[in-house]
């Protein structure tokens, strides 16, 4: 029992590294059988001699690595819809359904489109596939309207970027399980409210939430709580999104994760004096709610694992059980779409985030004693830190950008998020019974989302508050986590208890 216990970490690891090889491996068949030759030879091995510890670690490792290869292979060649392959680069007309929340953005509209029927004159054919549409701001289209397109299909392309950098949106797509592209199509809405009743309920309270949220708050503002509260980081326009990146706050409206997995922790330090029991609650049901309103999809439900596992690590002591836990649910969804590993920064700033606050946190917390008196004041500095600590290769990697005044700026915002939240929630809340019963909670709000856009504007405009790097390679950012996680296995003391209960 004890060797497979020991065994169990070291493989789901190695089958995390597989997945990741073969998404940039062109020759990933070659080498996954010769990862499986290997792991036979080993594990042959191990069978054959007495002190077979060692020999046995290895094989498995290198079996697990096989099969993440393997994985990412199957899933990465599984064929498409075959009549939609055929009009890739025709005009073409499609029925579907809007499957997604319609992505708004200043100039445009992405809907994610779910097709079942291709249409050719009086023929009808059944079809499977997902369309990316790129259509016009208005008319407005919405979750469950059921749809005719007629448009040229194409397969995405990837494009480089401004600074150099060469961006796959091909998988970036697949990861969301999207393998068409249409621009510009003329569009017939056939019906309206066909989509997943709770699904679609969940939309529908949250715009009229949103609504009433307009009108007790004014821009930009109002941008700011829609995006800290559902993570529509577009609704504040290009200027102060480009501001939030260069301050390295970006990250409290994007619906990532990173900042859910903070917030839930700061959640249960804030509730404290409700108990163990009682802050506990309190954060897991913000979590719960927070998904609930931004549609429960395949990534928020990611994130939301991620936050609901790290603060039960924090708030019971049990890192290195929850660790384990927090790997396994990697995996487990790796496994589902193995795509999400290498080409879903949502979920690898929610998985980076999450290791951080387990793993690093407790390292830094050992060694910085300045705010061992003041519990939450403790949180903020040390999950700031150690979050920053573990995206930072992969936030350089991804945009070019390091933010000199992240750390400072995080330190004066992410205090303030979860009682941001709190009187933003309670705005919108109160603004369903008018304008004035909402005056009161908007005051502070105003107040809170005032001082962290007045961070953004005026962290940006410092003097190199944002330094543009060059195009870093792949090699070099797992090189820095290697080390990262290497250091980590050598710091790290299971013993060391969590500053959540410590306090009665």
């Amino acid at each position: 029992m004890r060797l497979l216990v020991r065994l169990f970490v070291p493989a789901l690891v190695s089958f995390l590294v597989g997945v990741g090889v073969a998404a940039y491996v062109s020759q990933s068949l070659v080498v996954a059988g010769f990862l499986l030759l290997v792991a036979a030879a080993f594990l042959l091995a191990a069978v054959r001699r007495k002190k077979s510890a060692r020999f046995l670690l290895f094989g498995v490792c290198v079996l697990a690595a096989a099969f993440g290869m393997l994985r990412f292979m199957l899933w990465a060649d599984a064929p498409n819809d075959p009549s939609m392959q055929s009009a890739l680069g025709n005009k073409v007309v499609l029925r579907g359904i809007v499957s997604d929340e319609p992505d708004v953005r200043e100039k445009s509209t992405q809907i994610t489109f779910t097709t079942n029927e291709l249409v050719n004159g009086e023929t009808r054919k059944q079809v499977q596939g997902k369309v990316l549409l790129i259509v016009d701001r208005y008319p407005e289209y919405h979750y469950g309207d059921v749809i005719e397109i007629r448009g040229q299909l194409k397969i995405p392309e990837s494009f480089n970027e401004s600074d150099g950098r060469v961006f796959d949106y091909p998988n970036y797509l697949k990861a969301k399980g999207i393998a068409y592209q249409i621009f510009r199509p003329h569009v017939t809405i056939l019906e309206h409210d066909q989509g997943n009743f709770i699904k679609t309920k969940l939309f529908s309270a949250k715009h009229a939430f949103l609504d009433r949220l307009s009108r007790a708050l004014s821009e930009p503002e109002n941008a700011l709580a829609g995006g800290v509260l559902l993570g529509g980081k577009r609704s504040l326009g290009e200027e102060w999104t480009n501001r939030f990146r260069e301050t390295g706050i970006v990250h409290i409206v994007v619906l990532s994760g990173y900042n859910m997995t903070i917030i839930a922790e700061w959640l249960g330090a804030a509730f404290l004096f409700l108990g163990f029991y009682g802050s506990l609650g309190v954060s897991a049901i913000g979590i719960i709610l927070f998904a609930l309103m931004t549609g429960a999809g395949a990534t928020v439900v990611r994130a939301a694992i991620m936050a609901l596992l790290v603060l039960l690590a924090r708030l019971t002591g049990k890192t290195a059980t929850m660790g384990r836990a927090l790997l396994v649910a990697g995996v487990a969804m790796v496994l589902q779409n193995p795509s999400i590993l290498a080409f879903d920064p949502s979920f690898q700033l929610s998985f980076l985030a999450a290791l951080g606050l387990v793993f690093i946190a407790p390292i830094l917390r050992a060694r910085i004693l300045t705010f061992r008196k003041h519990v939450l004041v403790e949180e903020v500095v040390i999950s700031t830190i150690a979050t920053q600590i573990v995206v930072l290769p992969l936030l350089l990697y991804q945009t070019g950008i390091l933010s000199t005044v992240a750390l400072f700026a995080n330190l004066l915002v992410l205090p303030l998020i979860p009682v941001t939240m709190l009187f933003s929630f309670m705005t919108g809340l109160f603004a369903f019974f008018g304008s004035a019963v909402a005056f009161l909670p908007a005051l502070p709000t105003n107040a809170l989302l005032a001082w962290i856009l007045a961070v953004g504007e005026y962290g940006a405009s410092l003097p190199f508050a944002a330094v543009h790097v060059p195009p870093i390679p792949g090699w070099l950012v797992f090189l820095t986590y290697a080390v990262l996680a290497l250091f980590t296995h050598r710091s790290y003391r299971p013993t060391f208890p969590a500053p959540l209960s410590r306090v009665p």
